[in-house]
């Protein structure tokens, strides 16, 4: 593997590898974003893959003016997207964000030097391993049935309502729907502690993100867990298998599952 002389050029960095998994295979065949091969610059341990790209397209004040179409972004971003799984079938990476950017190799060097000893132990711990996602969504109609005919809170304040002259029962008939929508809401996060749980000895780490709205995922369910997971490779089928059994044991709860991955650890390679 041949390493670049930028010139003039602008770098962008894809990621960093680890130089030892480059004595056996060499990094794959790629065209880069500006439509220049995919090459390394070493570094000790480490290893960069790069590309050059034109300094009069890849300045921030172009890319600032790019980022406003959307055409560009969606090509752009899926290349990066599809490089780096390239790159991370075949070694460990250290995923980088899109459009990472450096005016010269020194300053390359510099970050790989001053952040030497943090990247180098990601890489060791992302060794082996693959991010999986996984979504639960939760159909709001049956998710309320299932809490009133089997939250103990519901069922009782249900129990003493049916003997209570009838206008009181209609003030807490009222009250029961508001109950009814708070235990939901705790009911839902004791599922999710329930699954990790029995998720907790196959991934080694896992990110909680922000759930998604239905305008975003266009479905009719409401998604109420969106969780990254870093899993050993090995552990893959044993992960896939466990969360086949808990969408089975929390269907009549109204959950659906979706998994999708693997993917390169873009959730796991900025530390919280």
């Amino acid at each position: 593997m041949t390493h670049t002389t930028a010139g003039t050029n602008f770098i962008y960095l894809y990621g960093v590898i680890l130089a030892e998994e480059l004595e056996n295979t060499d990094v794959p065949a790629i065209l880069g974003i500006d439509q220049k091969n995919v090459t390394i610059i070493n570094f000790k341990e480490l290893a960069a893959v790069i590309t050059s790209v034109d300094p009069q397209k890849y300045s921030q004040q172009q890319i600032d003016l790019q980022l406003k179409d959307p055409d560009w972004l969606k090509e752009k971003a899926f290349h990066h997207h599809e490089c780096i799984s390239a790159i991370h079938n075949q070694f460990t990476i250290l995923p980088m964000s899109f459009c990472t950017i450096f005016q010269k190799g020194e300053n390359l060097i510099t970050l790989l030097n001053e952040q030497y000893d943090a990247i180098l132990q990601q890489l060791l711990r992302f060794k082996e391993k693959q991010e999986w996602n996984l979504k639960i969504y939760c159909n709001s109609q049956q998710a309320f049935s299932y809490v009133i005919h089997h939250n103990p809170n519901v069922l009782s304040l249900k129990e003493n309502i049916a003997n209570m002259p009838k206008g009181k029962k209609f003030i807490m008939k009222k009250k029961l729907d508001q109950l009814i929508t708070n235990e939901l809401e705790k009911e839902q996060s004791l599922w999710w502690e329930r699954m990790e749980q029995q998720l907790q000895s196959i991934f080694s780490d896992s990110r909680l993100r922000k759930n998604w709205g239905r305008e975003i995922t266009e479905r009719n369910e409401d998604m109420i867990v969106n969780c990254d997971f870093l899993i050993d490779k090995k552990k893959t089928e044993q992960f896939l298998t466990k969360v086949q059994e808990l969408e089975h044991t929390f269907s009549a709860s109204g959950c659906t599952f979706q998994v999708s991955g693997p993917w390169p650890p873009y959730h796991f390679s900025k530390e919280n």
